[in-house]
């Protein structure tokens, strides 16, 4: 699949997403909306392998490398994982049709993303991936906490896009163009060194990396666990390829970036790891979880910025390592309940989820031969090589650090009280209604738990997926 064909992946998710908005007339409703999506990322995914690497189109604005490929397939199977979910629990009681199409949404921009390889149809991109998050984030359209949440997301993110828009102009100033291979090209120079620092504010934010990762807690603490689990995971994936390749075609000084990037990576680690330790609520745990592994992706574009070839690899892998597993974990929250508390017996209600969770938090902490354990091997390797020993060491330390949060939640599902009202959520995904109440949804008494075979599938791959990328672990190559 050659030329504009390569863009087929693209007009399926468009298509797919467009059809969601009219879910009322469609079989099913709801759930098949859900279906559709799910079928739409599918053959999505199918096209991209199928497509292989080829030649850029648009005169090098998109361009069709191993790495961009790699993240497209992972953007569209994390997506079909997520809406196969919804497909079998819902979303409470908030209509499943929109949330549908602003996830497709999403994620059409996150493949776009992946490949973008000039300045407007990179900033296009990113807008196209984060709009739709603000709205999943505050679709409780009740939920005074949620909609604060939102608010902020949408504050912060339009003040730093802005930001970064600003760097931009300079480059393309500076360059004459809006081609990243043009942008390589400028000199050294003042001006170039503040519309680099300029769109790295805007990178920083959009990655929640410290210091602008204040919005992400408050705003995932105000959303449902659903929604999180796609905000959280599946953008940062494209995020994550879009932040090394236009980082990578920065002006010099090279050196001074990498020091910035990595001062950004200790930071994140930090503050991150630290900050979680202390967290009650899951939603703010995986949040201020995901400051710190976004902390460990920096170290893999420092090591890059550096001179280490295959760091660019190393990042895009580990970003899908901290998103399957981080993805399942909020699946599970949304099932049992948002607090520590709700997952206490989990163990003996539901063992093989319980089971399946330690798995997924051992990924996360980097055991292997778990895919967290080869995602944080090539980061600090990378390091290493790039002659930031003490980057890579900080990062190990940090990692120990974690499994004291982590295993918070294990203590809980085996040796946790079980909670006083059985958790759950709507199985049926088909209630159009509102809250009847002006209560958050967690202060309500949620509905029992009914068995969903979609929703269990869906937990399944994560964890086969998180095993598997473990024992046939490889770094993606440009």
């Amino acid at each position: 699949m050659t030329g504009y064909y390569q863009l087929l992946p693209e007009a399926v998710m468009l298509v797919a997403a467009l059809l969601a908005l009219f879910g009322e007339f469609l079989p099913g409703r709801d759930r098949g909306t859900a279906y559709i999506g799910l079928a739409a990322c599918l053959i999505a995914a199918a096209l991209v392998v199928w497509g292989g690497i080829t030649r850029p189109i648009f005169g090098g604005m998109l361009v069709y490398d191993g790495l961009a490929q790699y993240a497209r397939v992972a953007i569209a199977l994390l997506t079909a994982i997520w809406l196969l979910w919804v497909a079998g629990r819902g979303l409470g009681k908030e209509r499943v049709r929109e949330a549908v199409s602003l996830a497709l949404f999403s994620a059409l921009g996150g493949m776009l993303l992946a490949s973008a390889r000039e300045l407007v149809t990179f900033f296009i991109a990113v807008e196209l991936a984060t709009m739709p998050a603000y709205v999943l984030v505050g679709y409780r359209r009740r939920d005074v906490v949620g909609l604060e949440g939102t608010l902020k997301y949408f504050l912060l993110s339009l003040l730093t896009s802005l930001v970064m828009l600003y760097g931009l102009s300079f480059l393309y100033g500076l360059a004459g163009s809006t081609f990243y291979t043009r942008v390589a090209l400028v000199g050294h120079s003042p001006l170039a060194t503040i519309a680099a620092v300029l769109v790295l504010v805007g990178l920083f934010a959009k990655l929640s990396a410290a210091p602008f990762h204040y919005w992400a807690p408050d705003a995932y603490s105000g959303a449902s666990a659903a929604s999180v689990a796609f905000v959280s995971t599946v953008p940062k994936v494209a995020g994550t390829l879009a932040a090394v390749r236009l980082i990578t075609y920065f002006p010099p000084p090279v050196g001074v970036l990498a020091t910035v990037v990595a001062i950004g990576a200790a930071a994140s680690m930090l503050l991150g790891n630290l900050a979680a330790l202390t967290q009650d609520d899951i939603r703010r745990l995986m949040a201020y979880s995901g400051v710190a592994h976004t902390g460990y992706v920096l170290v893999a574009v420092a090591a890059l910025l550096s001179g280490v070839g295959n760091a660019a690899g190393g990042a895009v892998f580990y970003s899908v390592a901290y998103a399957v597993p981080s993805l399942a974990i909020m699946l599970i929250a949304a099932e049992e309940g948002v607090t520590l508390a709700g997952f206490g017996q989990l163990a003996a209600r539901r063992p093989w989820v319980a089971w399946s969770a330690v798995l997924l938090l051992l990924s996360l902490i980097g055991i292997p031969p778990l895919v967290g354990f080869f995602g944080k091997l090539y980061v600090f390797g990378a390091a290493i090589s790039g002659g930031l020993v003490w980057l890579a060491v900080l990062g190990v330390l940090t990692s120990v650090v974690s499994a004291g949060y982590y295993f918070r939640i294990v203590r809980s599902m085996f040796f946790g009280e079980a909670p006083a009202a059985a958790p759950g959520v709507l199985s049926t995904g088909e209630s159009d209604g509102l809250p009847t109440a002006d209560l958050p949804v967690e202060d309500v008494a949620p509905a029992p738990l009914v068995p969903s075979v979609p929703a269990g599938i869906a937990l399944a791959l994560c964890v086969l997926a998180t095993l598997a990328l473990g024992v046939f672990a490889r770094v993606p190559l440009s």
